[in-house]
């Protein structure tokens, strides 16, 4: 009769004791943190952790033991920006739930300033991206930008004394010479990477430069005007000039079906427009009226954008337009006066070289944007007493060595030293 109560009371006493018993702390053992380690430097850092889900507050992150700003992303990540200090740092987070190592990061940007050969005019990439091609003071000079070494040819491929630098041919890697001589030479198209005559030449005299886009098409920049030749088989040559603008370059898209003009309004009037020529009709098919000067262009890899740099309504911007109609897809305000414009060979980055307008301390910049929307990435500055963006600029890439150069060369036809400004890019 009483079985029952005497379980009972063994199995209560029993719960008793287990609550009782000491609980044993469920400890959180650190978590690590990745970080992005190689970029922009003026970009931002990217961090992840499984530590910072669920954190009610920020971590603590540290760059060389300076805070920066960090911000939540999604509940595992962080984003920080980071200053314009190219070079090697020492970041780590600070939580009781992240282990305390740190990680390397390098910003890359600015890297150095160094004064090239003797050059004059406009220079023309060889086949190989390490190798500038321009007038030295005797004869054609071909320029290791990477070594910062050049190299004297024959006197008799080019003739400097009388022209502006050389000219670009239809293909990468193929220059346009005078050779010959200044009063007899013909302007004509020379492959690179061995140096070697081809079939095109031209029918054109100038001081300046011819640009050849194919056979039977070149652009001729004489005295700062340019026209536009068309050369069908069994016709005379129809040449188109190009009124209001002071020329300075001629870039081709890689497709070469078509070439931007570059140049600013003549008389410090209002040109109608940047001009694009049609290479298969041999003329002009649209102007880009949003910039009244441009002082640089490229196009993108598959041809279909335009993106020019210049002056828009008296302050300076990027443009991007569609290089079949010029019909404008975006444009943004730039902060300095551009000088060169270029699209990266391997990545989503779009670069502007120039210059700040301030008098009193002119700081030449390089700005890197996200080539799809637009967006700026960052800003590098250069640390250099000297500026560029006053002469002759260009971007020059060499990707295998994750290396960006701004080139600049005298304008006139007096040879000065080119000066060359290099950055690194993250991998």
């Amino acid at each position: 009769m009483h079985s029952g109560r005497s379980l009972a009371l063994p199995v209560a006493l029993a719960l008793v004791a287990c609550e009782k018993l000491p609980q044993v702390p469920v400890v959180t053992e650190p978590q690590p943190f990745r970080a992005s380690t190689e970029v922009w430097s003026g970009s931002a850092v990217t961090i992840t952790s499984p530590a910072f889900a669920g954190a009610a507050s920020l971590p603590a992150v540290l760059l060389d033991e300076l805070p920066l700003d960090a911000q939540r992303i999604d509940d595992t990540t962080l984003i920080a920006p980071v200053p314009d200090t190219p070079g090697a740092h020492s970041l780590r987070v600070v939580a009781s739930n992240v282990i305390p190592t740190a990680v390397v990061v390098h910003l890359r940007g600015f890297v150095e300033h160094v004064e090239g050969p003797l050059l004059s005019g406009r220079v023309e990439p060889g086949r190989d991206p390490r190798y500038l091609f321009g007038s030295g003071p005797t004869s054609l000079r071909r320029w290791n930008i990477a070594t910062n070494k050049a190299v004297d040819l024959a006197d008799s491929v080019h003739a400097v004394s009388c022209t502006r630098g050389v000219g670009p041919g239809p293909n990468v890697g193929e220059l346009v010479l005078l050779t010959g001589g200044c009063a007899a030479g013909t302007w004509m198209v020379w492959r690179t990477e061995p140096l070697a005559p081809l079939i095109d030449t031209t029918s054109a005299t100038t001081n300046d430069f011819v640009a050849v886009l194919r056979t039977g098409r070149w652009v001729v920049l004489d005295g700062g005007t340019f026209s536009v030749v068309a050369c069908n088989p069994g016709q005379a040559c129809a040449a188109e000039v190009i009124p209001g603008l002071i020329g300075t370059d001629v870039v081709r898209s890689a497709g070469r079906d078509r070439a931007a003009l570059t140049g600013g309004p003549a008389g410090g009037g209002l040109s109608s427009g940047v001009p694009v020529v049609d290479v298969d009709v041999g003329s002009v098919s649209y102007r880009v009226p949003a910039l009244t000067t441009a002082t640089g262009a490229a196009f993108s890899h598959g041809g279909d954008t335009l993106f020019l740099t210049g002056d828009s309504a008296g302050a300076p911007a990027l443009v991007a337009v569609h290089a079949r109609d010029g019909q404008r897809m975006a444009s943004r305000a730039l902060g300095y006066a551009p000088c060169a414009v270029a699209v990266d060979t391997t990545r989503r980055w779009l670069y502007v070289a120039g210059v700040t307008t301030a008098p009193a301390a002119p700081r030449s910049v390089l700005q890197v944007f996200d080539r799809g929307t637009m967006n700026p990435i960052t800003t590098l500055h250069v640390t250099a007493a000297l500026t560029y963006g006053n002469q002759l600029c260009r971007i020059q890439q060499n990707p295998l060595a994750r290396r960006l150069y701004v080139v600049e060369t005298s304008a006139g036809e007096v040879a000065a030293p080119a000066q060359i400004f290099s950055f690194d890019t993250p991998r």
